[in-house]
């Protein structure tokens, strides 16, 4: 009985991880203050603590804003104000040996942390800016866009 119970429990784990994957959900905000949201599908939502960010999420702030995400592979992302980020692309599936990061900032200050898929697979991560692509080959850098340069 108590195999059973394990079985049940383990499988509605792994429905439940699924199903969160399925639904796009790739991180977590951790810190936001001031004019922070995130634009979805043509939509603008509040962001707050606890918001779940998902794939294609333009993440934004405001003169007064600024916002702080955590990826699920540990990668940190923070947005001074007045910024744009686009999360364009994201995979972490170690069990399937699939990794992909790429991101676009598109206006603002944005610092940059790498998580476990700047350490497994650094060729699979990108940071776009309007006038080049970063590779990330370190752990951790800055970047600013003036909003003129953004599209």
């Amino acid at each position: 009985m108590r195999k059973l119970l394990m079985s049940l429990a383990t499988l509605l784990m792994l429905a439940t991880g699924a199903a969160a994957q399925d639904a796009g959900t790739i991180g977590r905000v951790k810190v936001a203050s001031g004019e922070a949201s995130v634009q979805r599908d043509g939509k603008m939502l509040p962001a707050s603590e606890g918001f779940d960010v998902e794939r294609k999420d333009t993440l934004m702030t405001g003169a007064d804003g600024s916002l702080g995400i955590t990826l699920n592979d540990g990668t940190l992302i923070s947005l001074g104000p007045n910024s744009r980020f686009e999360l364009a692309a994201f995979e972490f599936s170690p069990r399937r040996d699939a990794f992909n990061f790429f991101g676009k900032i598109l206006e603002g200050t944005l610092i940059y942390q790498s998580g476990r898929i700047g350490k497994i697979a650094p060729e699979k991560t990108r940071i776009e800016t309007p006038l080049s692509v970063i590779a990330v080959r370190g752990t951790r850098f800055a970047v600013r866009v003036p909003a003129s340069s953004g599209n």
